[in-house]
């Protein structure tokens, strides 16, 4: 199978679960073609979140009501960020895409643009990965993710496949690792372990990347 990764990474963890999924399907005989994703121009940190400010209001009715969430994901703003070329522009040559994009709220916003910019989706299938600082919460992380990047692949003729959420535990707001120290609590709240125990190098995290590797190939 020829299998192309393609993903935008900020902080590198991104970039780390691409690598370990490319290790893999190597390993099972699969020819990998990595691609990241370059932006043409960095923003700075404090700038990004500005355009996803107006969910803030809506927030807890977002997390208790899953009409509401529906609703949400068909009208909310998606903003977008200016990308280098792309290495594969077209990718109707790949068997199967595998599509990596860190959790910004909603999708990052250079994986926005990748998906207007590629060309060769349609009849496609396409697995999607991410990461993000938080433990794998249902609603806040994974559907908020995930359900409107598939809603975008759908909508390009591509055949949504399997997910794979694996926490970074990193968080570059506030000033004092603020937000990172909230989600740790909540891991430990919510789940009843540590936060570590879903990333890379976590009992379940491993598990979990081994799943969407049989799943997928």
């Amino acid at each position: 199978m020829r299998v192309l990764i393609v993903y935008y990474s900020r902080s590198g963890h991104t970039a780390r679960l691409a690598e370990v999924l490319a290790s893999e399907m190597s390993q099972r005989g699969h020819e990998v073609v990595i691609e990241a994703i370059q932006v043409e121009r960095s923003w700075n940190k404090w700038f990004l979140p500005i355009p996803l400010l107006p969910l803030l209001p809506f927030l807890p009715l977002y997390l208790l009501s899953s009409s509401f969430r529906r609703f949400w994901h068909w009208v909310y703003f998606q903003p977008e960020q200016a990308i280098s070329p792309l290495a594969n522009p077209d990718v109707s040559g790949f068997d199967l895409v595998l599509l990596g994009t860190p959790k910004w709220l909603y999708i990052s916003y250079p994986v926005v643009r990748w998906l207007k910019e590629v060309r060769g989706l349609a009849g496609k299938r396409v697995a999607t990965f991410a990461t993000f600082c938080g433990p794998p919460l249902k609603v806040f992380e994974i559907e908020m993710l995930f359900e409107p990047l598939e809603a975008r692949l759908k909508s390009l003729g591509a055949t949504p496949s399997s997910r794979l959420a694996v926490p970074s535990d990193f968080h570059e707001y506030f000033f004092r690792n603020e937000m990172r120290n909230l989600f740790r609590w909540i891991s430990l709240r919510h789940f009843g372990c540590l936060l570590e125990n879903f990333t890379m190098e976590g009992q379940a995290g491993k598990a979990e990347i081994k799943r969407f590797c049989d799943e997928t190939f």
